[in-house]
């Protein structure tokens, strides 16, 4: 069964301060019983129960029908695996606007939130806690607290210098976060067209004008996220990172439109080396931080088809002067014009 694709919803995280010790014990335990009411709903959900029937056992084990909602949400999300067993405890809760952005995790200002503590008698109790964001983010922070946008918001717990940190992750609407991130061309030549081929090891952009002369060639290479032993979390940062450059450098030299396959993750195939490698590839965080990044450079994501694109860069690499990687990048380009021509 496959991994519904859920709408892009970027992040921003802030810092949890909690001081009285047995606040941080409720939220753990209610942590812990968040994971397990996840994991006790991918159970009951391969097992076919009805969804109704499912919330109904979660709500009577977390005492909360929205917490059980968003357990439900998120058990969702790992259908295609047959067993599932998840190794940090954590909470999320979806977002509400009828209940001003959330209906379990509040902000109340652009430095403290609320969270609601279910018990099984009924009358829950509210955790107040102190949340520090970055100040790039504070205009957001500030209109999500005021109640105008509804936004989803997990509390995670993560490990810093030997010590467990809680992280607050708000989840909010694309649109609303582009809204403030936004940033205008600096350039006065716009129109240019960006072709992305994305790889396991490497991110290859040509440049063309209207005419489909090449005008730049900028490639990022991160051979070390395909190596053994390199985390998901740091493969994860290199291959953002590198998306970053490519974006910032294609907006500063007059490209408009940025155009990208729409792909699936490719099936493994050759060597244990090679199927590591694919593996590795990522291309849904590849896709999905070019759905973000580009509309805030005030930019047009255009995605086309990726039939035969590696067959035609192998036929015309040579005569380029490009490798294989970089002539799929330029055929990728070309076909995002012609799909231009035809609006």
């Amino acid at each position: 069964m496959a991994r519904k694709r859920e709408k892009i919803k970027p992040t921003i995280i802030g810092r949890l301060t909690i001081s009285r010790p047995e606040d941080r014990a409720w939220l753990l335990l209610l942590m812990r019983k968040f994971r397990e009411a996840i994991e006790m709903a991918h159970h009951l959900l391969r097992k076919g129960l009805k969804e109704s029937e499912v919330k109904r056992r979660i709500t009577k084990y977390l005492s909360n029908a929205w917490y059980s909602t968003s357990a439900i949400k998120r058990a969702k999300l790992y259908l295609n695996q047959p067993y599932l067993k998840l190794r940090k405890p954590q909470l999320f809760s979806v977002g509400s606007r009828d209940e001003k952005g959330n209906r379990n995790i509040k902000l109340v200002s652009t430095s403290e939130v609320q969270i609601k503590i279910p018990h099984a008698t009924g009358e829950h109790s509210w955790l107040k806690a102190r949340v520090k964001f970055g100040e790039k983010h504070t205009p957001i922070i500030r209109e999500l607290a005021a109640g105008n946008y509804s936004y989803g918001a997990s509390i995670v717990l993560k490990e810093k210098n030997k010590e467990f940190r809680f992280y607050l992750h708000l989840h909010i609407p694309l649109e609303f976060y582009i809204k403030y991130t936004r940033k205008e061309s600096k350039t006065k030549v716009i129109g240019y067209i960006a072709g992305f081929d994305f790889n396991p090891d490497r991110v290859c952009m040509v440049i063309i004008d209207q005419k489909g002369i090449i005008r730049d060639v900028r490639n990022e290479h991160f051979p070390e996220v395909t190596s053994h032993g390199c985390s998901r979390d740091k493969a994860r940062t290199v291959r953002r990172e590198a998306i970053a450059k490519l974006v910032k450098y294609a907006r500063e030299h007059g490209v408009k439109y940025y155009v990208i396959e729409d792909l699936s993750k490719p099936k493994p195939r050759g060597t244990r080396t090679a199927k590591r490698k694919i593996s590795r590839m990522a291309l849904r965080e590849f896709i999905q931080q070019m759905e973000v990044l580009v509309p805030k450079v005030d930019g047009v994501l255009i995605k086309v088809n990726p039939a035969y694109s590696s067959v035609s860069a192998r036929i015309i690499a040579e005569d380029l002067g490009l490798d294989i990687h970089t002539a799929s990048a330029y055929i990728i380009a070309l076909r995002g014009h012609k799909k231009i021509q035809k609006r």
